[in-house]
């Protein structure tokens, strides 16, 4: 992807925390990947507002609670599954 040069002010202690962590020259990729993080949050979180609740009603659809019982069962079969196959020969 082409890149494109922009200008933009930030605090400077804001700055000083992205070059310790950036490192020399490592400013420009390290904010791009933290702007694509975010970007990629948000347009998750309009989807889910969006469609919240468009299941409500509908075949499968499942309560918070049912939600978490779920998710509690997956994850205890995973960890199951990851007991079994420590135990493997």
């Amino acid at each position: 992807m082409a890149l494109v040069r922009t200008n933009i002010t930030l605090p400077g202690d804001v700055l000083d925390d992205v070059d310790a962590l950036a490192g020399p020259r490592g400013r420009s990729a390290y904010l791009a990947e933290l702007i694509r993080a975010h970007v990629r949050r948000e347009r998750q979180r309009r989807v889910f507002e969006e469609n919240f609740g468009a299941m409500i009603g509908k075949p499968g659809h499942m309560s918070p609670d049912e939600i978490l019982e779920f998710a509690r069962h997956v994850r205890s079969e995973d960890a199951e599954r990851g007991k079994a196959s420590d135990q493997a020969p």
